[in-house]
């Protein structure tokens, strides 16, 4: 029986997911590269609250120069536009264009032919076991990525205790030659 790695299988399908996905990404989303698409896409999810630059930087792990540099291109695209608010002269909300929802309309679209093509053949059933088994291997990883998190600190010092035992560092390698230099006289 052919028992291949399941997580391998699962990447290599993700990755045929992106590639396909690229490859029949609409004309309209060509304006939104890369990061663009993903904030256009948070700009819209988060519509109905007020999006700033900072929220931006916060959501994404971004520095300010760099959201400050992709915003002005993305408004110069007309994805984007900054409005004053009441509250605070200083802040402008962020806000996705009409052509920046049509972007995300067309996104959309695109990914729910994506979907259909992965489903097609199976039944309804299949289909509901299919999200089931693939929200408990979430969940696993997850349980077990907090397992390890929360261990890590005992487990990184027994680590590097069996490793600096074993493995000398070239510090200790030093004094030892010194050591025994010294012996030597």
């Amino acid at each position: 029986m052919d028992r291949r790695i399941l997580s391998l299988e699962m990447r290599a399908l993700c990755k045929s997911v992106d590639r396909y996905l690229g490859e029949t990404m609409p004309e309209s989303a060509a304006s939104a590269t890369g990061g663009n698409a993903h904030i256009i896409l948070f700009l819209v999810r988060n519509r109905d609250r007020e999006i700033y630059q900072h929220t931006i930087e916060q959501h994404f792990g971004v520095t300010r120069s760099t959201v400050s540099r992709v915003l002005a291109l993305m408004e110069k695209k007309g994805l984007i536009t900054r409005e004053p608010v009441a509250h605070d002269a200083r802040l402008k909300k962020i806000v996705p264009t009409a052509k920046a929802d049509a972007i995300v309309a067309d996104l959309k679209a695109n990914g729910e032919r994506a979907e259909r093509l992965l489903l097609s053949g199976f039944s309804d059933e299949e289909e509901a076991a299919l999200r089931e088994y693939v929200q408990r291997m979430r969940d696993n990883i997850a349980r077990a990525q907090q397992e390890f998190e929360n261990s890590g600190a005992i487990a990184d010092d027994a680590v590097a205790d069996a490793v600096a035992k074993n493995n000398p560092t070239k510090n200790d390698t030093v004094k030892n030659d010194t050591k025994k230099k010294e012996e030597d006289k």
